[in-house]
């Protein structure tokens, strides 16, 4: 079996490829002490992400854009993916791609922001991305009997959408079953009613208090 793989740097948020180099500056220039607080550490470098796959994988370098072909799998820190074809549009350096597109028994397994799994399957999901005004449209759209389990239930329908710029999921004629009970009805029990001890003096029935 052979296996044909690429390292990007990014997700289904940003697939590009990266090149990396160390520069070492000698003698750097000695900077006056100042009483200005240090500068926040930056955020550690975002993992690459790996896309491997069986068969082929075609690189359109005209079109900028590459094929990958047979059990093509996607690790990236944020999700994972399996389908049988994958079709991306490979952006310039540093830029993002605009369209993903997987097909043919596509699994996705990621975690949402309350850190919970959740496992989506579908025949067909198209990531798109693009900014307009300054506004970020992120979405990811599965089609083809989509369907997401979490532990909350299985929810199902004609088309999902996976809104990732605002973190919501959007479903038309959905199905859903649910694993939890919705009722919030207190149980009901069979115990008597509890029994009270009544004050000296005070009336029971037709007695009449003792003077």
């Amino acid at each position: 079996m052979k296996r044909i793989g690429l390292i990007v740097m990014a997700g289904l948020g940003a697939w590009v490829t990266h090149a990396q180099t160390n520069v070492a500056e000698q003698n750097p220039p000695a900077t006056a002490a100042t009483n200005a607080p240090a500068a926040p550490t930056p955020p550690p470098p975002r993992p690459p992400t790996r896309i491997e796959s069986d068969n082929s994988a075609d690189f359109d370098l005209n079109g900028r854009q590459a094929i990958y072909r047979g059990h093509v799998r996607v690790d990236d820190p944020e999700m994972k993916l399996t389908c049988g074809l994958l079709v991306a549009d490979v952006p310039q350096a540093g830029g993002h791609p605009n369209r993903i597109v997987a097909e043919t028994n596509v699994v996705i397994d990621f975690t949402d922001t309350k850190g919970q799994t959740n496992h989506a399957t579908s025949d067909k999901a198209v990531y798109s991305y693009s900014v307009q005004n300054g506004v970020t449209n992120e979405t990811l759209t599965l089609t083809g009997n989509p369907q997401m389990e979490n532990a909350q239930g299985t929810q199902a329908g004609d088309v999902i959408v996976w809104d990732r710029a605002n973190n919501r999921i959007h479903f038309e004629n959905p199905h859903m079953v649910f694993r939890q009970n919705l009722s919030i009805a207190p149980p009901m029990t069979n115990s008597p009613p509890a029994q009270t001890n009544p004050p000296p003096g005070a009336v029971q029935g037709n007695d009449s208090p003792v003077h």
